[in-house]
C-alpha cells in the first residue's frame, strides 16, 4: 500500500490526511495488519510537520495493531489515551471519532460487547464533514457486532424455547431493538419501538416501559400501548413497577388482583382490566436500574420462564438504547444552552458598540440581516451562514478602541482622524483573535476584520485583493457600505436611493466582488425596506408589500435613472419605496 518513505514525507497535510483515512478502511475495517515500518514512516512525517491530529489517528492505529499482535489490554488502553489527548488538544473531530472506534474494537476483541457498542454509538454521534464513508464503515461494523450479540442471546435461551417461528420472532425483536440504538435518539419514539417489539415477541396485549426519575423518586411513562393517556407518573415506591424498581426483582404474576404489589389505581384511571403481569427491571451498562418493563395480559396462558429469558435478552439492548437516548438529549440541551450563551455573548458585544454612539445604533444588526439575505441568494449552507452572521454582528467591535471625539465627530474627519478610525479593523482582528471559537467558527475573526478590504486591493488593513479576501468578508463589504450610505449620520442625512445604488453598482470588481454585488441587487425592495425599518415601530401595509415584492434593487435602479417614467406601476413603485425609505430622514 505504501510506496516509499520519501513519497510519504513529501505529502501535504491534505494528502497525508486522505492517505491515513484510506488506511482506516484498508487496514482497520478490513482487519489487514500494518507493517511496522509503514506506521513508523507515517508517524515520523506527521510529527515532523506538527500534524498532531494525524499523529493521534496513527497512535490509535498503532494501539489497535499492537493489540492484534499480542500487546496487553492495559498497554493498549494507555496508548489509546495518549491518542485521545492529542485528538482533544488538536480539536480534531476526525481523530476523536477514529479513537473512539479503535477503543470499541479493543473492547470487542476483549468480548466486552455492550461497552464496544456504546463506544461505537459515541463515535457515530461525532459528525465529520465530508466523511460519510467513515460513518458507513463504522455503522457496518456495528451491525456485525449487534447481529453476533443477538444470536448469542438467542443461543443462551433454553433449547426447547417454543416453536421455531417464535424463536424467529425473538431474534427479530432483539435485532429491531438493537437497531434503535443507532437510529433513534428521541426518547418517546425509542420507548414506543421497544414496547411494540416486546409486546409482539411475548404475544401480550400491552407493554409499558417505565423510566425511573431518580431526582423526584418517581416512575413515569409516555408509552402505554392501547391507552389514551400520554403520561403516567407515580411514586417509585408504589405498586408493582415501584417494587421492581426498588428491589431489582423480576416478578411474574398469574393473577394481578391477588398480588399485594399491584397498584389498582392505574386500572381505575384507565378502565383497563389487568389479568397477568410480567415485570422486570431495565439496567444500564453500570447495572443500575433505569426503568421497568411491565408486560400485561399474555394472549395464551401465563408468562413463562421462556418469556422472562427473552425479556432479559431484549432488556440488555433496551437499557443501552435508553441510556444513549438520555445522553443524547442531555448533550443536545447542553449544546443548545451553550449556543444561547454564545449568541447572547455576541449580541452583548455588538450592543457595546451601539452604546458608544446612539446615532449609529443598529448598524451591526442591519449589516447582519443584509448579509443573511445575500447568503440565501448565494445558496450558502446554514453553518456558513451562521459564521457570517456572527462576523457581521462583531465586524465593528474594534471601535471600542476609537476615541469618542473621532467616532462621534460631526463633519468631515481630518486625515489624522481618518487614519485613527481605520485602526478599528485591526483592533477587531486583535480582539476576536483572543476569543475562543470552535473549529467551525474560527473564520469569524478573519471575516469580521476584512470588511474594509476592496476587491482591487486598495482597502485596509491587510490590503487583500480579489479572492484573497474571505468570501464572508466580501459579503460584509457590500452590506457595510450600503447600510452606511442609506443611514443617517452625525454630519449628513441618508443618500437618495439612486445615488446609493449607483455607488454599489459602480463598485463592482473595484470595491466589491461582482457576483456578490449581483446577488445583493437581486434582493427584493420589500426585504430591503423591512431591514431599514427594523428599528422603528412601523409596518409595511399589505398592498405596498405586494408591489415591493415584485421589484428587486436592480430593477428599482433601472427605473430611478430613467429620464422619463411613463409606466404607472413604475411611478407607484418609486413613490411607495420613498415613502418608507425617507421615514426617518
Amino acid at each position: 500500500m505504501f510506496k516509499t518513505v520519501k513519497k510519504v514525507n513529501e505529502k501535504s497535510y491534505g494528502e497525508l490526511k486522505e492517505f491515513v483515512i484510506h488506511s482506516f478502511f484498508e487496514n482497520i475495517c478490513n482487519e489487514i495488519p500494518f507493517k511496522n515500518k509503514e506506521l513508523s514512516n507515517l508517524q515520523k512525517s506527521a510529527v515532523a510537520n506538527k500534524y498532531f491530529d494525524i499523529v493521534s489517528i496513527l497512535l490509535s492505529y498503532i494501539a489497535t495493531d499492537n493489540y492484534k499482535k499480542g500487546a496487553r489490554y492495559y498497554q493498549t488502553l494507555n496508548l489509546l489515551n495518549d491518542a485521545k489527548y492529542l485528538a482533544n488538544s488538536s480539536s480534531s473531530t476526525l481523530a476523536s471519532k477514529i479513537n473512539l472506534f479503535c477503543c470499541a474494537l479493543i473492547e470487542y476483541y476483549e468480548k466486552n460487547i455492550e461497552i464496544a457498542i456504546n463506544l461505537i454509538n459515541a463515535s457515530l454521534f461525532i459528525k465529520v464533514k465530508d466523511e460519510q464513508n467513515l460513518d458507513e464503515a463504522i455503522f457496518s461494523f456495528k451491525q456485525k457486532i449487534e447481529s453476533e450479540n443477538a444470536q448469542r442471546a438467542i443461543d443462551s435461551l433454553p433449547p426447547s424455547f417454543i416453536p421455531n417461528e417464535i424463536k424467529d420472532n425473538a431474534l427479530l425483536a432483539l435485532l429491531q431493538v438493537g437497531r434503535t440504538i443507532a437510529i433513534e435518539t428521541n426518547i418517546d419514539s425509542l420507548l414506543t419501538i421497544i414496547a411494540q417489539q416486546i409486546q409482539q415477541a411475548l404475544g401480550a396485549d400491552r407493554c409499558t416501559v417505565f423510566l425511573l426519575d431518580s431526582e423526584h423518586n418517581e416512575l413515569w411513562s409516555k408509552v402505554a400501548l392501547g391507552l389514551e393517556q400520554k403520561e403516567i407518573r407515580f411514586s417509585a415506591e408504589k405498586g408493582l413497577a415501584g417494587h421492581v424498581a426498588m428491589t431489582g426483582e423480576t416478578i411474574n404474576i398469574k393473577n394481578a388482583y391477588e398480588s399485594e404489589y399491584f397498584n389498582k389505581e392505574i386500572d381505575l384511571k384507565t378502565g383497563y382490566k389487568t389479568k397477568n403481569i410480567l415485570c422486570m427491571p431495565i439496567r444500564n451498562l453500570s447495572h443500575q436500574i433505569v426503568g421497568v418493563f411491565q408486560v400485561l395480559n399474555k394472549f395464551e396462558g401465563d408468562f413463562t420462564q421462556k418469556d422472562e429469558d427473552l425479556l432479559i435478552a431484549i432488556g440488555s439492548s433496551a437499557g443501552i438504547a435508553i441510556e444513549n437516548a438520555n445522553l443524547f438529549n442531555r448533550q443536545k440541551k447542553l449544546i443548545e444552552e451553550q449556543k444561547k450563551m454564545f449568541t447572547s455573548f455576541i449580541n452583548a458585544l455588538s450592543a457595546s458598540i451601539d452604546a458608544r454612539d446612539k446615532i449609529t445604533s443598529g448598524h451591526s444588526k442591519r449589516v447582519m440581516m443584509y448579509a443573511c439575505l445575500i447568503c440565501d441568494k448565494c445558496n450558502l449552507d446554514e453553518k456558513e451562514k451562521e459564521i457570517i452572521k456572527n462576523a457581521s454582528l462583531l465586524h465593528d467591535i474594534g471601535k471600542i478602541g476609537i476615541k469618542d471625539a473621532v467616532l462621534q465627530k460631526e463633519g468631515k474627519l481630518t486625515p489624522c482622524e481618518y487614519e485613527h478610525i481605520k485602526e478599528h479593523v485591526k483592533l477587531t482582528h486583535n480582539i476576536l483573535g483572543k476569543v475562543y471559537f470552535s473549529k467551525d467558527f474560527k473564520k469569524v475573526s478573519s471575516i469580521a476584520s476584512s470588511h474594509h478590504e476592496k476587491y482591487d486591493g486598495s482597502g485596509y488593513f491587510k490590503e487583500l485583493k480579489g479572492e484573497e479576501i474571505p468570501f464572508g468578508g466580501r459579503i460584509l463589504s457590500v452590506c457595510d457600505v450600503f447600510d452606511a450610505i442609506t443611514s443617517k449620520r452625525h454630519y449628513r442625512d441618508k443618500m437618495e436611493i439612486k445615488d446609493a445604488l449607483e455607488i454599489i453598482i459602480k463598485g463592482k470588481n473595484k470595491h466589491f466582488d461582482e457576483n456578490i454585488t449581483n446577488a445583493f441587487l437581486n434582493i427584493s425592495t420589500y426585504d430591503i425596506l423591512k431591514i431599514m425599518l427594523s428599528d422603528f415601530d412601523i409596518n409595511i401595509n399589505k398592498n405596498d408589500e405586494k408591489l415591493l415584492q415584485e421589484f428587486n434593487l436592480n430593477e428599482l435602479y433601472d427605473i430611478v435613472v430613467k429620464e422619463e417614467i411613463i409606466a404607472k406601476k413604475e411611478k407607484q413603485l418609486i413613490q411607495t419605496f420613498n415613502k418608507y425609505y425617507r421615514y426617518n430622514s
